[in-house]
């Protein structure tokens, strides 16, 4: 039997966008609308580049926005650099779902969204100038299955996160989907040799009834969720990145401050929830007993949610 790759689709019509738009300072402005049903296969978007400075400010500062079937509500609200797993700086980057070859302010993402009706791609402007936004839509036209769910996003960011406080990476939703994932970012100031920022459990409660429920995954480090392990015993800390997990970037200042980015996939495996879920990193138990200072931390989760917004 041929490869599913070589079957002819009749059913299927597939079209790509390629435009720009101007996008004036302190502003909002809708760049593509698009008719249903079908899915996005590959969102592409990009600016005139600046230096590695003003590249990361604009990445920072511009917001992608996404709508399905008309609602008010976005169900995907981040900045670029958040979303585009791209956070602190600007990088090559090549995994499941995102990639771009430099740091040119070039950010493609190719995690399927479908829609039933109707979907509308925004971006918004913080910044204090005008720029010109180039993007790239391709979209397969086709019917979508009951089982489809629409790609939600939950965006933050924390100023001088204690090590004692946690931090929730996703607040608890009611509803059903697929929790897909995350991207992390810390600017954490005065890391020592062995890190022990990093000692922090990550769960994921799961349809829980109570608070006091044992969560369905609980890893007692953030390494070990991020793929790795042993953070504190690496003789030079190198970036990865792989398909599923990796840490694109890790930079230590003369000062001894860290900037570091990870991210993780719950491809193979998936993670469901029929009636609620939420993820959390918890308070840092610091085997070491080391003093640990304050840091800076964002977060984007990505899920599958069975409604087009949440409540």
């Amino acid at each position: 039997m041929m490869s599913q790759l070589f079957h002819y689709q009749p059913a299927i019509k597939s079209k790509s966008i390629w435009e720009s738009v101007l996008v004036k300072t302190k502003s909002s402005i809708v760049f593509s609308e698009i008719e249903g049903p079908g899915v996005i296969k590959k969102l592409w978007l990009t600016t005139f580049p600046g230096n590695d400075e003003e590249n990361i400010e604009f990445a920072d500062k511009v917001f992608l926005k996404i709508y399905w079937e008309g609602s008010e509500n976005s169900a995907v609200s981040v900045p670029l650099s958040d979303f585009f797993c791209q956070s602190l700086r600007l990088l090559p980057i090549e995994n499941h779902f995102f990639q771009s070859p430099s740091n040119q302010v070039l950010f493609n993402t190719t995690i399927p969204m479908p829609f039933r009706r109707f979907a509308k791609l925004e971006v918004m402007n913080t910044l204090d100038r005008d720029f010109e936004r180039f993007f790239g839509i391709d979209i397969e036209f086709k019917e979508v299955g009951q089982d489809a769910m629409y790609l939600h996003t939950h965006w933050q960011s924390q100023k001088d996160l204690p090590p004692d406080q946690p931090f929730e990476l996703l607040p608890e939703i009611k509803g059903s989907g697929r929790y897909l994932g995350t991207h992390l970012s810390v600017f954490q100031r005065k890391t020592f040799k062995n890190w022990p920022w990093y000692t922090r459990p990550i769960s994921v409660k799961l349809d829980s009834e109570l608070a006091e429920d044992e969560p369905a995954l609980y890893i007692k480090t953030i390494d070990d969720y991020f793929g790795s392990a042993w953070w504190d015993r690496e003789p030079k800390h190198d970036t990865y990145t792989y398909q599923h997990f990796g840490r694109p970037l890790a930079d230590i200042d003369k000062d001894g401050n860290l900037k570091i980015s990870l991210y993780k996939y719950h491809i193979h495996d998936s993670l469901w929830f029929h009636n609620n879920i939420k993820v959390e990193i918890g308070n840092n138990w610091n085997w070491g007993n080391q003093a640990i200072e304050t840091g800076d931390w964002k977060s984007t989760c990505f899920i599958y949610f069975r409604e087009p917004a949440l409540e």
